[in-house]
C-alpha cells in the first residue's frame, strides 16, 4: 500500500512521525503526560509510558517505523496546523492485503478534546484508507469509553457487535467489553454523494 507520509485537512496535518528524533518524542509525551488520567483509563500502554526515552524507543522505533517498514500499518501524528503541535496520535493497522480490511486507533490528548478534531482526522484517514483500495475498516472501543463510542457514532460506523470480557482491564479492575465497530467502502462511497 502505498500511504502518503501526509495528509492534511482544514485544520490538521496528520504527519507520518519520520525521521524518528528525541525531540518529537519529548513533545508527545508531554502531551500523553498531561493527559495521562484520562488515556490510561482506556489505553494499557499509558501506563508503560514512562518518560520521552520510553515514547521514543517503544513508540516511535518500535511501533512506527517498524510498521511502516513492514507496511503492517501507517501511524501518523495529529499536528493543529496553527500551532504545529502534536495532540494525538491516529492509526492504520492490522492491515490485510487479502481481505482488504484494517483497523483504526486513536488518542488525542485533554487539550484538543471537544474541538471536532478526532472526527476531522478521522474522516481524512478512512478518505485515503478506502481510495487506496481498502474494503473494510473497524474501530474497537471498550463499551463504557463514551467519548470514543461518540466519536465512532458520529463518523457513521456500524456496530457490528460486542466482544464480551474479551480483555482484562487493570485500571477498571474488570474485563471489558468491545465494542466493534466497521465502515464498508461501498458504504464511504454512498455518503460522498450527499
Amino acid at each position: 500500500m502505498n500511504f502518503p507520509e501526509q495528509i492534511e485537512t482544514e485544520r490538521l496535518i496528520l504527519k507520518r512521525p519520520f525521521p524518528p528524533t528525541f525531540e518529537l518524542a519529548q513533545k508527545l509525551y508531554t502531551v500523553v503526560e498531561r493527559s495521562r488520567e484520562t488515556l490510561r483509563e482506556w489505553l494499557p500502554w499509558v501506563d508503560q509510558t514512562q518518560s520521552a526515552e520510553d515514547e521514543y524507543t517503544h513508540f516511535l522505533i518500535d511501533w512506527c517505523q517498524k510498521h511502516w517498514e513492514e507496511s503492517k500499518g501507517f501511524p501518523y501524528l495529529i499536528h493543529e496546523k496553527k500551532t504545529l503541535g502534536v495532540i494525538g496520535a491516529i492509526d492504520f493497522m492490522k492491515f490485510s492485503e487479502t481481505n482488504k480490511t484494517g483497523e483504526i486507533g486513536y488518542w488525542l490528548g485533554d487539550e484538543a478534546v471537544g474541538n471536532g478534531y478526532m472526527q476531522e482526522a478521522l474522516k481524512a484517514l478512512e478518505k485515503t484508507v478506502f481510495e487506496l483500495g481498502i474494503n473494510r475498516i473497524e474501530i474497537k472501543n471498550d463499551t463504557l469509553n463514551d467519548r470514543s463510542v461518540h466519536v465512532t457514532q458520529k463518523a457513521g460506523y456500524h456496530l457490528d457487535g460486542i466482544a464480551r470480557q474479551d480483555a482484562w482491564d487493570a485500571y477498571h479492575n474488570r474485563f471489558r467489553d468491545t465494542n466493534i465497530w466497521s465502515k464498508l467502502k461501498s458504504e464511504w462511497l454512498e455518503k460522498q454523494k450527499d
